[in-house]
């Protein structure tokens, strides 16, 4: 195909088969601005799916706890073994890192939270310490279920 065609209307024009460098340039420009913009969007939407995760974990771990509590029977102090000071994953202890036989928490959320309990003889208090440094806020469920920001809500 030659650059030129001449037609019987008029005189000789061009033919462009591609982009110029301009319109390709405003184009890879438009990409730039829209990736500047979706990128940390996407970053908080991920943070924010992880917290809503470890809440509603949580939040089921409590009510997991109270069912064991139950059916141990009122002999029993069911909140002073919950945490794992020994590192093998039993409950040992009243307070520290949560045991990961005392509830199933995923490793999704074990990866991002340190999951914390502070336990007595009559109740205890889960606590999610983020290990993201852009994560600043604990979060904490009471054994009665109740939802509380430490530091205020991330």
């Amino acid at each position: 195909m030659t650059d030129t065609q001449t037609s019987s209307a008029g005189p000789a024009r061009r033919v462009h088969d591609g982009f110029t460098l301009i319109e390709l340039m405003l184009v890879l420009a438009l990409i730039t601005l829209l990736m500047w913009i979706a990128v940390p969007r996407y970053g908080l939407q991920q943070a924010h799916g992880r917290s809503t995760a470890m809440r509603l974990e949580l939040s089921a771990c409590v009510q997991t706890l109270h069912g064991r509590a139950l059916t141990a029977g009122l002999d029993e102090d069911p909140w002073s073994s919950l945490a794992d000071s020994s590192g093998n994953g039993i409950g040992d202890a009243a307070e520290g890192p949560l045991a990961q036989a005392s509830c199933d928490i995923s490793a999704s959320t074990r990866g991002n939270y340190d999951i914390r309990v502070i336990g007595s003889d009559a109740a205890f208090e889960l606590q999610a310490h983020p290990l993201s440094p852009t994560e600043v806020a604990v979060f904490a469920v009471d054994h009665l279920g109740r939802q509380r920001w430490l530091d205020g809500p991330s």
